[in-house]
């Protein structure tokens, strides 16, 4: 199962994907992705789109996607060493950084 590092567009190291369930950097469960790079948040509301491979974004002015049912999250795996942190990204017009909602 590969594993991809997430960062906030700010640069910060946030956490991952693990095959196509969405991890803290602590491995707590957060959610999944779809086969269309959106990421669903662990109760099954939508939280933003994979943008350039190692982002989650949203767009300001989207109509929300109906909910899906939840998936139930396997057994967490051991999260990986922390990525360096990565260069702030410049503004991307009509997109927030999704991975705001967390502190």
């Amino acid at each position: 199962m590969s594993t991809i590092s997430i960062y906030r567009w700010s640069g910060e190291y946030f956490g991952f994907l693990n095959g196509n369930k969405f991890y803290d950097s602590n491995g707590k469960y957060l959610g999944w992705a779809d086969d269309e790079s959106r990421i669903w948040s662990s109760d099954g509301w939508f939280f933003g789109q994979i943008v350039n491979n190692n982002y989650v974004l949203r767009r300001v002015r989207m109509k929300e996607p109906k909910p899906r049912i939840p998936i139930a999250p396997s057994l967490p795996p051991v999260p990986p060493i922390p990525n360096i942190d990565q260069v702030p990204r410049a503004p991307k017009p009509g997109w927030r950084d999704a991975l705001d909602e967390y502190t």
